[in-house]
């Protein structure tokens, strides 16, 4: 693993989970709880609390291409119990959905600009 690299998506994801329309602070543990590789590209999964006594979250963060620090833009948790068990399945299935937006996104961009 990119040491470089897995630091950089816990900075990109704890900074998401302390936008005002997630956590609105920055989680008060966040760990690394494995990666994958889909569409060429690597993704951090992370499991965090909101605070020291709370339940485990989790999230996913990438988007990565090669040893590069900086992430697509896949950024995203539901806020859910982490489970170990299809933790990775689950966040297939997360960035799969947030690739499907983005992408409707821009090709309603596409048809606005015609």
């Amino acid at each position: 693993m990119n040491r470089k690299q897995m630091e950089a998506a816990r900075s990109a994801m704890s900074a998401w989970l302390a936008c005002p329309g997630e956590l609105g602070k920055a989680p008060a543990r966040i760990e690394c709880a494995g990666t994958f590789e889909l569409h060429g590209m690597r993704y951090y999964i992370f499991k965090y609390k909101k605070g020291l006594l709370g339940k485990w979250l989790w999230g996913v963060c990438g988007g990565y291409e090669g040893e590069g620090l900086e992430h697509c833009g896949h950024v995203f948790s539901e806020m859910e119990e982490y489970n170990p068990a299809g933790a990775e399945e689950r966040a297939v299935e997360m960035v799969e959905w947030i690739r499907a937006y983005w992408m409707d996104q821009a090709g309603q961009a596409q048809e606005m600009e015609k």
